[in-house]
């Protein structure tokens, strides 16, 4: 471990308390007579774990699970806004929160892993996390203050790069110039070469069926892959630097697969609706600013569209229009509602809508005949249609991490439901509706008020036990 800094949030922290708020290195308790029993006597963890006692989870589950996820959202853009700051990436930092009634921080005890620091890094790395926590209290008030845990890897660590083989497979520029059966490769494994422009040792393959160009420093798509190779089927550009107006094909019945995540796009590339026969279009991790479907209604094989962290604030009634789709993504996004219109994605199977800051969800996705697999964790959401009962094909339901404090009755009348996830809710009470639903085989419960180590013990040992009894697996 590293050599002892102690560094407030205010500047440097003393032990005469100059700072209200101190950080300080675990190793370091010790030595500063600082007793972690003491304090963990004095604030309450936030998910009570005994019955009866009450804690800030309880007390306040909704703002506590909304700043929760407002927090996480906030502290990696802080990191990504001081990823310079970082003495390298990969850090793994581990720290325990003691909070105060008024949402100030007593202590912060932090853990850290990774490479050793020079002091000079460490007290960097530190006057860094103190700069957060000098900036984010908690926004709300408790009695007793509270305390809380959390992990987290700072910065993504550089991989090194292994070159994929097998028949058919070429992973380097050399081994492409040298070939002398160019009709037998099918696959260019492209990824993490530094390429700023795509080679014109590409166009000697002429039965490529793949192209991974990922995590290059590519700035254009050129029109002449899809023209000059028309056996290629999937084509990967992930994590290059392809801005609006750099994406061109021409028009095509033979690409199939196409992945756009980790650009600079602020909207879908007009030129993608050339590929006619695409199947899976992937534009995750991008900035959109608006979600053009016209560019994609003439796309009628789509049936899988990524929009994962996309910067998506809302979505446009036309979505509605995409009726070939079966599985859409639209995880860690900005929304705040849903349109109707989704229920007219007849097709849909897979709906992803976690990490957004839904309160609700639309009537209409009771509509959706054929969906199988919901995922709707982190959000805000306390209730759902009553509607959904409609939904006879639903296998899993994440509701985990939202603000359910009663577990919808409507739950009871999904013939088809095996898996439910509830877990990081605020349930009040035992969901006795859960013993009504045939086919579950697996419900998720942990992190409520109701339910820890001593579960079994509590007054709903019974219906618990009843549960387990049916043959489902139950966590708590």
């Amino acid at each position: 471990m590293k050599k002892c800094l102690f560094i407030g949030l205010l500047g440097l922290i003393t032990l005469s308390g100059l700072a209200q708020n101190r950080i300080v290195l675990l190793r370091d308790t010790t030595r500063l007579n600082l007793s972690l029993p003491k304090l963990e006597q004095k604030y309450p963890p936030a998910f009570a774990r005994v019955v009866g006692q009450t804690g800030v989870f309880a007390q306040h589950g909704r703002m506590f699970m909304d700043t929760l996820n407002t927090r996480n959202q906030l502290f990696f853009t802080f990191i990504e806004r001081n990823k310079k700051r970082l003495p390298f990436p990969g850090i793994m930092l581990q720290t325990q929160e003691y909070i105060r009634p008024d949402g100030t921080y007593d202590w912060v005890i932090c853990e850290f892993s990774g490479r050793d620091m020079t002091p000079e890094q460490e007290s960097q790395f530190l006057q860094l996390v103190s700069e957060w926590y000098e900036q984010h209290p908690y926004p709300f008030r408790t009695k007793t203050g509270f305390r809380w845990a959390g992990m987290t890897i700072l910065g993504s660590v550089p991989q090194k790069r292994i070159a994929r083989q097998g028949p058919g497979i070429i992973s380097t520029l050399e081994a492409a110039e040298k070939t002398n059966r160019p009709d037998t490769v099918t696959f260019l494994a492209f990824a993490n070469l530094g390429l700023k422009t795509i080679p014109d040792v590409v166009y000697r393959f002429s039965r490529l069926k793949e192209i991974d160009l990922s995590k290059n420093e590519l700035h254009e798509l050129p029109a002449r892959l899809t023209a000059d190779i028309p056996t290629l089927r999937k084509l990967s550009l992930l994590y290059n630097a392809i801005p609006d107006d750099s994406v061109f094909f021409t028009r095509n019945k033979h690409l199939q697969a196409l992945n756009l995540q980790g650009n600079r796009l602020t909207r879908i590339p007009s030129s993608v609706r050339l590929n006619r026969r695409l199947e899976s279009l992937w534009l995750g991790n991008n900035g959109l600013k608006e979600l053009n479907i016209k560019s994609l209604r003439s796309l009628r094989q789509l049936n899988d569209l990524n929009l994962y962290n996309a910067g998506l604030t809302q979505l446009p009634k036309t979505i509605g229009r995409l009726k070939h789709v079966k599985v859409l993504d639209l995880y860690h996004n900005k929304l705040t509602q849903l349109p109707r219109e989704l229920g007219r994605m007849k097709r849909l199977e897979q709906l992803a809508i976690s990490h957004n800051d839904l309160k609700d969800l639309p009537q209409s996705l009771a509509k959706l005949k054929h969906l199988q697999i919901l995922y709707a964790h982190h959000n805000r959401l306390s209730r759902l249609p009553d509607e959904f009962h409609r939904l006879h094909n639903l296998h899993i339901l994440d509701l985990g991490y939202n603000w359910i404090t009663v577990v919808p009755n409507v739950l009871g009348k999904l013939p088809s439901l095996e898996e439910l996830t509830l877990n990081n809710n605020n349930l009040q009470e035992f969901p006795a509706v859960l013993l009504s639903i045939r086919g579950l085989k697996k419900v998720y419960m942990s992190s409520n008020p109701l339910f820890g180590r001593e579960a079994m013990t509590s007054p709903y040992a019974s219906q618990l036990k009843q549960l387990e009894a049916n043959n489902i697996q139950v966590t708590y």
